[in-house]
């Protein structure tokens, strides 16, 4: 029988990542989409804690901050001299415009909260994944500053480029071999990005991909995933695409999330995967009596459950926050 498919095949990660480990996801959002269901998963995850970035620059900004902060919390906490004003609230160049607020210190005092969370959990030494959506940046005229996003100001504000592999290398190989005891996982982003036009989008994800391979060849600590292949190659098909035609469809995003899965996870841990997706459906689940003694007891028994899971996979119990 014909083969139907294109398979994309990936040796099997070494070291592998399981329940003891944390994992940082930042970058675009299909990092979320991956991030998101490790979560769903129970994993000891964080993602995005400036919201979705897309350029190597922001991303390397991001993990710079991350360690900073650790270093000076004060030196490197936002202060009022990083707000912009936009149309969807107080902001910075720094963040996505999911963290604008309806004032400027609210805004800080949230931006400075999950920067002490995320340094918190970044300082752990274990996994970071970081997913490159384009090498295009957009620099602020008046700061000089690579932003994060533009957050719909002016376009005449802003100078756009292309970076050249080269760049992208040093913004990011400098957080990889500068920490040797960090695992860091690489993937581009399969979103297109068709406002750079089909052909530049081509020539910015080449250039991403050069630039990760130049990464990963470089430091032993650095390895890749091929999320952006297995959906161009394997999964071309527009079923496989949402409802515009760029991002991946959730059944394609769950297909990404299970070859990552068996690509890096601990095969010691795969009873303790098949424990949490039972939890995730009995979570999931909503009695049509709530308030009935039956009902009560099965949301105590799924909580001592979830507790029980928890306590198991990382020594302690935690709410279901997750």
């Amino acid at each position: 029988m014909a083969e139907l498919l294109t398979r994309v095949t990936a040796e099997p990660m070494e070291p592998r990542f399981g329940y003891s480990s944390s994992i940082m996801f930042v970058g675009s959002c299909f990092a979320q989409e991956m991030g998101r269901r490790c979560q769903e998963h129970y994993l000891d995850t964080l993602t995005n804690p400036f919201g979705v970035l897309f350029n190597p620059c922001s991303i390397a900004d991001c993990l710079g901050l991350l360690e900073g902060y650790s270093i000076n919390p004060y030196g490197c906490s936002f202060i009022p001299e990083d707000i912009i004003e936009t149309k969807a609230g107080f902001c910075s160049f720094h963040h996505h415009s999911s963290f604008a607020k309806p004032t400027a210190q609210e805004f800080l005092d949230n931006a400075n909260s999950e920067l002490a969370k995320a340094s918190e959990f970044y300082e752990r030494k274990s996994w970071v994944v970081v997913t490159l959506g384009s090498a295009y940046v957009y620099t602020d005229r008046e700061s000089g500053m690579v932003v994060s996003n533009c957050h719909k100001l002016p376009g005449s504000r802003f100078e756009r480029r292309r970076l050249s592999v080269d760049e992208c290398v040093q913004a990011l190989g400098h957080y990889v071999g500068g920490n040797p005891a960090r695992q860091w996982i690489f993937t581009v982003s399969p979103v297109r990005h068709l406002a750079d036009g089909l052909h530049e989008n081509q020539l910015s994800k080449s250039t991403l991909l050069l630039a990760v391979d130049r990464i990963v060849n470089r430091f032993d600590n650095a390895h890749y995933f091929p999320a952006y292949e297995i959906l161009m190659d394997e999964l071309r098909d527009y079923r496989f695409y949402a409802d515009d035609m760029l991002h991946p469809s959730s059944l394609a995003a769950d297909m990404i999330f299970d070859r990552f899965m068996d690509w890096g996870f601990d095969p010691a841990q795969r009873n303790l995967l098949e424990q949490a997706s039972q939890l995730r459906s009995m979570m999931a689940h909503r009695p049509l009596q709530p308030d009935s003694p039956q009902a009560h007891e099965f949301m105590a028994m799924r909580e001592r459950k979830l507790q029980e899971f928890l306590h198991q996979t990382r020594g302690t119990g935690l709410t279901n926050d997750k």
